[in-house]
C-alpha cells in the first residue's frame, strides 16, 4: 500500500480550510527533542513505542486525515 505524500503548503491549506487533520510527529526521540522545528498542535508518537502506537490506533478518530511528520 502506497501512502500519499502531503507537501507543507498542502497541509497548511487543509488546516486553513478547517479540514479535520491529526498531525503525528513520528521522528525518533532524539530528533524530536533536539529540534526547534515542531508543528503547533502536532501529537508526538515515538515510532519505537509499540504500546503507544497500539493505543493511538485504538483511539484514532477515523473521520480525520492523519498526517505523519518525519525526518
Amino acid at each position: 500500500m502506497e501512502v500519499p505524500r502531503v507537501a507543507v503548503d498542502e497541509l497548511k491549506t487543509m488546516i486553513d480550510k478547517g479540514e479535520p487533520v491529526t498531525i503525528l510527529d513520528v521522528r525518533q526521540p532524539e530528533a524530536y527533542t533536539s529540534s526547534s522545528k515542531k508543528i503547533k498542535g502536532a501529537q508526538y508518537l515515538d515510532p519505537g513505542n509499540e504500546a503507544a502506537i497500539r493505543e493511538f490506533s485504538k483511539s484514532w478518530d477515523k473521520s480525520r486525515t492523519v498526517v505523519a511528520y518525519c525526518a
